[in-house]
């Protein structure tokens, strides 16, 4: 009954008041449901109940750590809109690119990535031009033109994504050969075969991750083009794709797309050119790669290559 007494404004700021009481219990406690509870009480609240710049940061950033929260639960709506809140209270300050970029930067590419799943795709394309207007330099666009990527294959406009993809790798000096040929392809299949054959399994398997950011992209973008040009059936290209993360992967570290290359490249020995022996060899590499890998994301894809030769050494029921 007196909360139906008070005044719209007051209403917004006892909203304010108690999400902040609670965000700071959160923090400190590390209790992820009351952070959710306190972080949607601010935004319950709105922009209107906040008293200044300095709180409209730290509101801001409850609702990065909110939204992140709500990603590791795969909410990626829920996680939207804490985005998407995160940002209309940075844009209390006019010039919230320039006095905190690393935090505008951040929000942004996370609605981004959040939209782009929800399938709101004028609100991806939105969100992409704002960060290649305000970004400072060429990397970090990177999260946004892989969301552009996407967002272009995923409207069906697969031969720009194509293009796209295609001229990130020209600017990453990661790009492929412009016409690829069968000897193209041998001379790229040797130049992996003499790299691997002076490492043994188990200093694979005790890589480094990769931690570069411009070959973390050129392996994204390796492996959407793989799938860019599967779809349009431009093949040529597609027996290079995984020797060349292969090839990325042992100069630069491991990166969660790394066993499912050794699964397609083992397969391709074993299948294509009759070295079953070496083939299942890396075929098992790349599972055991897989389980050292933080990330489960590939998980399938490496899974589904390897199949491809198990099931022709291994009984069927122990590879499928």
């Amino acid at each position: 009954a007196a909360y139906s007494k008070m005044k719209p404004e007051e209403r917004c700021l006892h909203h304010n008041r108690y999400g902040l009481a609670l965000g700071f219990v959160a923090a400190r406690e590390r209790d992820d449901r009351l952070l959710l509870t306190g972080v949607a009480q601010i935004n319950h609240g709105g922009p209107k109940a906040i008293i200044d710049e300095e709180q409209a940061v730290v509101v801001a950033n409850l609702n990065l750590d909110a939204g992140k929260k709500a990603m590791n639960m795969s909410d990626f709506f829920a996680a939207h809109s804490f985005f998407d809140h995160g940002i209309s209270y940075l844009r209390l300050q006019r010039g919230h690119w320039n006095e905190h970029y690393d935090l505008s930067l951040e929000l942004f590419n996370l609605a981004a990535r959040c939209a782009l799943t929800n399938a709101e795709h004028d609100i991806v394309k939105m969100l992409i031009d704002q960060i290649m207007h305000n970004t400072n330099c060429f990397e970090d666009n990177f999260q946004a033109i892989s969301a552009k990527g996407s967002l272009l294959s995923s409207s069906g406009n697969v031969p720009a994504a194509v293009d796209l993809i295609n001229n990130t790798l020209s600017s990453l000096d990661e790009e492929l050969p412009s016409a690829v040929t069968p000897l193209v392809i041998k001379q790229y299949l040797d130049k992996t075969k003499t790299k691997l054959a002076i490492i043994s399994d188990d200093i694979l398997l005790s890589y480094p991750a990769m931690i570069n950011p411009s070959k973390i992209l050129a392996v994204e973008f390796l492996v959407k083009l793989y799938g860019s040009l599967t779809l349009i059936g431009e093949r040529a290209a597609i027996p290079i794709i995984p020797l060349k993360v292969i090839q990325i992967s042992l100069t630069y570290g491991m990166s969660p797309h790394s066993p499912s290359a050794f699964a397609q490249y083992g397969s391709y020995l074993a299948l294509i050119g009759g070295e079953f022996e070496e083939g299942y060899r890396y075929v098992k590499l790349a599972l055991s790669l897989m389980k050292k890998i933080p990330s489960r994301a590939h998980d399938s894809t490496t899974m589904f290559w390897s199949t491809h030769t198990r099931i022709h050494i291994e009984p069927m029921q122990s590879s499928i």
